[in-house]
Formats: C-alpha cells, structure tokens, sequence
C-alpha cells in the first residue's frame, strides 16, 4: 500500500502506475485533462485495453478526451446523465487499485518531469490531495472491479454533439512546504474496505466519528452545513467533542459566507487553508484514531447523497500517521474561516 499526496507525490506516483501498465486500466475518473490524456492514449496504442468513464460535463478537457481515447482505440463512456454527478476517482491499473481525491489534471496531480519522488526533484505546485494505491489485495480488487463494472454497464456512449465548453477559472493555489515522499506500508486486506457512493461514504464518516475516542480530523474542501448529511456528520462530531475527544474541521478555501456563521458556531475549531501560505485543498480526507478515510466526496447534499463517489477506509496505524501528519502541517498555516 502507498500513500501518497498531493502536489508532493500523487501525480508521480499515478503517471508511474500508468506508465507500468502491462494488460489493462479501467478508470472511473470525473475529470481527466490532456496532461493524462496522452498516457491513456499511449496505453491503448501500446495494445492495453483502457476503459474510462468520465462524467458527463464538457469541461476541464472531458470532451477532448472523450473523443482522443475513442480515436486512439480505447473505450470511453459518460455517466451522470440527468442524474447526480460520476464524481469518484477510481483507477484499476492490472493488479493495483488506486483510490484519491483528485481529478486527472495538471493542478490536482502535477509531477516531476523526470518522475523523481520529494526531496530529489523541484517543490510543486498544485491543490492538496490524497491518494492511496494498494497492489495485491485480491479481495479489493475484485471490490474494485465489480464496482467499476457495474458503473460502465450503466453509463453510455459520449453524446455526439459533445463539444468543447469554455475554460472555467480555477482555483488559486500555492507550493506547500514541506514536501515529502510517498509512505509505503504492509497491510493485510482485512485492514481496507473500499466505499462506493455518496450515501455509502457518509456512513463511513459516521461509523468512524462514533467509534473514535482520541481524535477526529477532517479536511474537505468545503462542507455545506445546512445539507442533511453534512449536518448529521458534524452533529457527531460535536457529540465526540463532548466526549473529550479532539475533532477538527480544516476547509480547502474561504467559506460560502452563508455558511460561516453555522460552522463558526460549532463546538470545536474550523479554518480554512490559504494558497498564499500553503495551498488550496482539494482533499477529502478523514483520520479517526488509527484509521483513514480517503475519498472522493465533498461533504454536500450530492456529495454524501446521491453522486457515484469513491473511498477507501483504512484501518491502520501507519497509513494514519503518514496523513494525520500532513493534516497538522496544513493546520499550521491555516486562516480563521472569516479572515
């Protein structure tokens, strides 16, 4: 098992695993831009069969993409049409599943140009991420290979008149120092469970709030208090508090200000990131105890509801260290959530 971060590692690891492909990649990815697209291409001319399934959005290169894999001889398809977003972020690269919070874009997965791993190449920039891969687990793979192929029976063809939609602005974000290398760890495939779906992730939150008796560590990208799910999460995490143990809500950006005043007003602290001082984040990402969660899914009424998200939960020691410890340097240099 690997874990690894964003902007520090995540994208070299992942062009790694692709560039090593031997006989298959199916992917289920709501995003992929043209800094990964090429490697799926090249996959497919190599004789690999590659699948994707994208989201059914135009943007951030889908469309492109869509239409370079289909040329190039592999297979792509759309889901979430008319319905809630194919928002998780699955890879299956022969034997190994990788599981993270980001898309396949050049500012949530940059990377080394020489694939060198922190500290041997230059600090980069991009949102925080994480990501974790693990190779040999058969029980998980075949978790990951019925999840995927029950996502690609339902989703379809791209549309044909699926054309390039306007560049949409995106987020500021910084070069967050330290970086470090990814941490390789030995679990057995009792210690990982993978998560499929939005309900299912939001369970799992609350399945580790409710068990946790140390600390509870949180960091998404925004969270939307007023949504029922969301609002059930956070409940438990004020119930935790109240049972002394120490919970923490770390945002990736300033707060909708319709939400600032609700989650100033809960029992334990809240703040966000800031690009000028770190980055963005763009990390879904729970360490209860001595497990994680690493997800797909914002915490919003889609997010832990409706949409096609993805997870692994994590049970063990190391795999939460190597997170929490990234969750603290983040913390540091975080704002209050009304600066």
């Amino acid at each position: 098992m690997t874990c690894a971060l964003g902007p520090d590692s995540a994208g070299t690891v992942l062009m790694r695993l692709l560039g090593r492909a031997r006989r298959s990649i199916d992917a289920a990815v709501y995003e992929v831009g043209p800094s990964y697209r090429w490697a799926l291409v090249r996959a497919a001319e190599r004789g690999l069969r590659v699948r994707l399934v994208l989201d059914a959005h135009v943007s951030d290169g889908n469309a492109a993409t869509a239409r370079a894999l289909i040329d190039g001889g592999a297979e792509c398809r759309v889901a979430g049409v008319g319905a809630d977003a194919a928002h998780g972020k699955l890879l299956i690269v022969d034997g190994t599943v990788a599981v993270g919070s980001g898309n396949l874009l050049w500012r949530d997965a940059p990377r080394d140009p020489h694939l060198r791993l922190p500290p041997a190449g230059p600090p980069l920039a991009g949102t925080r991420e994480w990501w974790v891969t693990a190779a040999q687990k058969r029980r998980l793979h075949r978790s990951a290979d019925d999840a995927f192929e029950a996502h690609w029976t339902k989703a379809t063809a791209p549309p044909a008149g699926w054309a390039v939609a306007p560049d949409v602005t995106p987020p500021a974000v910084g070069i967050p120092m330290p970086q470090v290398a990814p941490k390789l760890l030995c679990a057995p495939s009792g210690r990982l469970a993978l998560v499929i779906g939005g309900a299912a992730v939001w369970e799992t939150l609350g399945d580790l709030v409710s068990a946790a008796r140390r600390r509870v560590l949180v960091t998404v990208p925004y969270a939307r208090p007023r949504a029922l799910p969301v609002r059930e999460v956070l409940d438990l995490m004020a119930e935790a508090s109240s049972r002394r143990v120490a919970c923490a809500l770390l945002l990736g950006a300033i707060p909708d200000p319709k939400d600032v005043d609700l989650l100033a007003a809960l029992p334990f602290q809240v703040r966000r990131m800031d690009p000028e001082r770190s980055t963005s984040g763009h990390a879904k990402g729970m360490v209860a105890d001595g497990a994680v969660l690493v997800s797909s899914a914002n915490w919003s009424a889609a997010g832990l509801g409706g949409n096609w998200e993805t997870g692994l939960r994590i049970d063990h020691p190391g795999a939460a260290a190597y997170y929490a410890a990234a969750w603290r340097r983040d913390w540091e240099t975080s704002l209050a959530i009304d600066v």
